[in-house]
């Protein structure tokens, strides 16, 4: 927060200077263009004296009026065209000026034939400029009015003979001043001839701050350029203490230097708006930001909270999961076991028969050796190996479907799954008098589950079947079957999955409870036979598997139930997973 406080003190700052650099230059331009205007109709009202004076030192009159031959009616007529000139042109003044100093004047549309010899008019400056062959311009100011006068000489035979002066009241032009709200002055050499401002008149102009003794119009300049004038003198109070933005125009002709006025306390108001309004913005930046600072520390600390909410909360899901998979775990071995006890009757006749065949040929065999009928003997003993390899045959499937689960998946060849799971159920069903078939595809299939979980899944699906069957038999209103009962079990593989099918022609499942057959505690037996258990388990393996688990209408006709199992296809890279990748010590 610091760091964006001091980013938006500068930027206030910035701002700030900006418009107060960008107002300095509005008033400077401002001042520029009254100025022209100004200038320009002053300028443009002295304009026909500066070129009426050297006009009438060409008149042959005028010229007639300064020779040395000249008699009295040469002088009447040329101060009568000066009088007729005067009136016309509105000049205040016009002036016969001999070279011995004598003066003659007219005064406006009046004829002034007084004549009065000055030996000091020759050292003024307009009369020396104009008989050094320029134009002659002079100011006056005699406390009531101010004059400006322009000189020029008349010449016989090449030979300056006399100067003549128009002298002109500016107090018109100046009236054109007055109408400006804002000072303007015009100057000549660092001095106020001109202003609308009648106490700043005769006031000098001091730069850089130098006064030279007298209270005047200090100038200096800004610091982002335009040139600034604080009068140092007593003035009005609306305007004690001003400063002024100033814009300056030289006349070349006239020698002055005219400059327009405009009050600083413009900028410097501009500047405060600015100032106030940056710092405004800022403000609400800053509560802003400290509103959503605050909040995402709120919401950070709310996170932590969260986060070690849910730590807690998946440690304790991660110790209920290994609980329930402990639980699980314990009610599939313990299906298992109560399948083996079920099965015990029928595995007690699958053992038996063997073994009394065992024991009739060996008891055969002892015989014929004994009667020297050794190839006869010898038969005897292949099918004694033949039984022992039934029995032993058995014996593997049933220490397999006993043993307790792993957790890993590989790779599992689902013809070897099958093979095994229909080994261990076939006694029953043959017990039962139901045909339990295979249909396997042409090449082998092999999908990522674990061995010994997918094979109880398929044990669980094949004596569901077997159930179903032998309890619809035992009813006493059961009709007879039209057919023989059945158990199909089909497999194949898509590009991305295998598929395999467990079919029955049992009796179905009841309507009511399809959509919930997978529920725990949800079963169609009898009370007290079993739990409802089998299917949920079933489900939530093929689901550990990344697969599925349903109920689907039956494909093929004749067939009543058809549960769908659905596993991915394992990568021809894949390992394929012996037994013992799931195997542990077995009960």
């Amino acid at each position: 927060m610091s760091v964006v406080a001091i980013c938006l003190l500068a930027a206030i700052m910035a701002a700030t200077m900006i418009t107060y650099r960008n107002a300095l230059k509005t008033s400077e331009e401002t001042a520029a263009a009254r100025l022209s205007l100004q200038v320009e109709s002053f300028t443009n009202a002295l304009d026909k004296y500066r070129l009426l004076a050297p006009l009438l030192a060409r008149r042959p009159d005028v010229l007639a009026a300064f020779s040395s031959r000249m008699d009295e009616d040469d002088l009447e007529a040329a101060l009568a065209e000066m009088v007729r000139i005067s009136g016309m042109s509105d000049a205040a003044e016009i002036q016969l000026i001999y070279l011995d100093g004598t003066q003659i004047s007219t005064y406006g549309n009046r004829l002034y034939r007084g004549q009065e010899t000055k030996r000091d008019t020759l050292s003024r400056a307009d009369i020396v400029q104009a008989m050094q062959g320029r134009l002659g311009r002079r100011f006056v100011d005699d406390g009531h009015d101010q004059f400006f006068v322009f000189s020029s000489a008349a010449r016989i035979n090449a030979k300056v003979a006399g100067v003549i002066s128009i002298v002109v009241n500016l107090s018109s032009s100046q009236q054109l001043w007055a109408l400006a709200p804002q000072p303007i002055i015009a100057a000549q050499d660092n001095v106020v001839m001109l202003s609308n401002r009648a106490n700043w008149v005769q006031r000098e102009l001091h730069h850089g701050g130098n006064r030279r003794g007298t209270k005047g119009l200090l100038v200096e300049k800004s610091l982002f350029g335009p040139t600034l004038i604080k009068p140092d003198f007593h003035q009005t109070a609306l305007e004690a203490g001003l400063k002024y933005v100033t814009a300056e125009k030289k006349d070349y002709v006239l020698g002055w230097t005219f400059y327009a006025l405009e009050p600083l306390k413009r900028p410097i108001y501009a500047a405060i708006v600015a100032f106030l309004f940056a710092t405004s913005l800022s403000a609400i930046a800053l509560g802003g930001l400290w509103i959503v600072s605050s909040r995402q520390v709120e919401l950070l600390r709310q996170r932590r909270k969260d986060t070690a909410n849910g730590l807690r909360l998946e440690r304790r899901i991660r110790e209920r999961t290994r609980e329930l998979q402990k639980t699980q775990e314990g009610l599939i071995h313990s299906a298992k076991l109560a399948a083996i006890g079920q099965m015990s009757t029928v595995l007690n006749h699958e053992y038996n028969q063997p073994l009394m065949a065992i024991r009739t040929f060996s008891e055969n065999a002892g015989l014929l050796f004994q009667s020297g009928k050794e190839e006869k003997g010898q038969e005897n003993l292949k099918r004694i190996i033949a039984q022992v390899d039934k029995l032993s045959k058995l014996s593997k499937s049933l220490k397999s479907f006993a043993r307790r689960p792993g957790i890993d998946i590989c790779a599992v060849s689902v013809n070897a799954v099958v093979d095994e799971s229909v080994m261990i159920m076939t006694p029953k069903a043959r017990k039962c008098g139901v045909s339990l078939t295979v249909k396997k595809p042409e090449r082998e299939v092999r999908v990522m589950a674990g061995h010994t979980r997918l094979e109880q899944v398929l044990v669980n699906l094949i004596a569901n079947a077997l159930d179903a069957i032998e309890d619809h038999r035992s009813r006493p209103d059961a009709k007879p079957a039209s057919k023989p009962y059945g158990i199909e079990i089909t497999y194949n593989r898509t590009e991305t999955d295998a598929v395999i099918r467990v079919s029955d022609t049992g009796p179905g499942i009841d309507h009511s409870i399809e959509k919930s057959i997978f529920e725990p505690f949800v079963t169609s037996k009898a009370r007290g036979v079993g739990l409802g258990l089998g299917l949920p388990i079933a489900y939530n393996l093929i689901k550990g598997f990344g697969g599925s688990l349903c109920l689907i209408d039956p494909p093929e006709r004749g067939m009543a139930t058809t549960f769908e199992i659905t596993l991915p296809i394992a990568g021809d890279d894949a390992k394929l997973g012996a037994h013992s990748s799931e195997e542990v010590k077995p009960i």
